[in-house]
């Protein structure tokens, strides 16, 4: 269940106010709200008491800005608390982004979710727990599936977990190949709330991912169904955990193309399959290596090569030959 105490010792109060300052309008995104915790040492009860003219004066808030903060401060607290209890009831976690458990990796990419609903394997989180994305089309040919499954399966078997948003095609294939490893750690990034799993297709697949010390992730409450803009925003988080980004194969305008792009922006390193392995489409995989200077490789054995020379790698890794 839940334990606030190790959050942070956030007590439900303090999360309900978390909650409200994330609520804010008018312009005030993470990049304010982390200056505003970085200034007031993350003690949300003096932000909260703050006086409008303090507020002001930090240079972190507008007058509409402010003028929001008040409303939202004498607002109801019934929908937080149910929110909380709902929390509760299904084993889901709630990291805010002050939360010591909240990834790094993701604190320091453009507009890092807020806060993060988490249910499965915390530890697979830890900065020390090497995380390879696999991603792609999900109209893959079936030489393109079993190149993720293969792939997944064998770095999973040296102790990688690996990340993907959950989708048919590629995603699936990939953690099909966990599924079938000896490790089967994986984080699943889904675009809609974890109660609202998408596709419903792959809910089992999901089940089974939670079963084996996996985890599922995401920043929408639990249960949101998903909107367009919301699986297109969980690619960030998609490349912002892992180290690495394996694109396997993917067309020249898809979401597997895209995913590449924001991998890129974020400084992850990009494989893709040789082209002369002829893995389709390719399309997307050639303007990943024009445009994002993804690496062709002919197995994920390169990448395992590169995670192990990392210092803060080799130990879990050893623990995993042990």
């Amino acid at each position: 269940m839940y334990d606030f105490m190790q959050s942070n010792n956030l007590s439900v109060e303090n999360l309900i106010m978390w909650f409200k300052l994330t609520l804010i309008r008018n312009g005030f995104g993470p990049a304010r709200i982390i200056k505003l915790l970085n200034y007031y040492f993350n003690d949300l009860e003096k932000i909260f008491n703050l006086s409008n003219s303090d507020l002001f004066q930090s240079g972190l808030m507008t007058k509409d800005m402010i003028s929001n903060f008040e409303k939202l401060k004498n607002a109801n607290n019934d929908n937080f608390y149910q929110l909380i209890e709902v929390c509760k009831m299904n084993d889901i976690n709630i990291i805010p982004l002050l939360d010591s458990r909240y990834p790094q990796k993701l604190k320091i990419i453009p507009n890092p979710p807020l806060t993060l609903y988490v249910k499965g394997n915390l530890n697979l989180l830890q900065p020390n727990m090497p995380k390879i994305a696999i991603v792609g089309t999900r109209e893959p040919s079936i030489k393109a599936k079993t190149k993720a499954y293969e792939e997944a399966k064998i770095l999973s078997n040296n102790n990688i977990t690996i990340i993907s948003g959950g989708a048919l095609g590629i995603d699936t294939a990939a953690y099909e190949g966990v599924l079938d490893s000896e490790n089967k750690q994986a984080i699943i990034v889904l675009g809609a709330g974890i109660l609202h799993p998408y596709p419903p297709e792959n809910k089992n697949l999901f089940d089974e991912i939670v079963k084996n010390n996996g985890l599922l992730i995401s920043e929408n409450t639990p249960s949101f169904t998903g909107t367009k803009i919301s699986y297109v925003q969980r690619n960030r988080i998609t490349s912002g955990l892992a180290n690495f980004l394996y694109l396997i194969a993917a067309s020249a305008t898809g979401g597997g193309f895209q995913q590449a792009k924001i991998a890129y922006n974020q400084r992850r390193p990009i494989f893709v399959p040789e082209l002369t392995e002829n893995i389709l489409p390719n399309d997307g995989i050639k303007r990943a290596i024009n445009e994002f200077a993804a690496k062709e490789i002919k197995s994920s054995e390169i990448i395992l090569q590169q995670i192990s020379n990392q210092p803060a790698f080799k130990k879990h890794l050893q623990e995993r030959l042990c």
